[in-house]
């Protein structure tokens, strides 16, 4: 039982390394496909959370 569980732990640390790989080269090909989608999309996501910190703003007077 213990060389089955042995397996089972390398199986599982191989099948994780494969996914964490698999995303990796994921993100990759999508930055280098489509690199200013991705600048503006952090830009965004970088106003909404400093907006989210802050608060609403008011509306400007004129």
């Amino acid at each position: 039982m213990t060389y089955l569980s042995g397996l089972l732990a390398i199986m599982a640390i191989a099948m994780m390394a494969t996914l964490v790989l698999l995303a990796v080269r994921r993100d990759r090909d999508l930055r280098r496909n489509a690199p200013g989608s991705v600048v503006a999309g952090r830009a965004r996501a970088a106003s909404l959370e400093a907006q989210a910190e802050h608060g609403p703003t008011p509306p400007a007077l004129r």
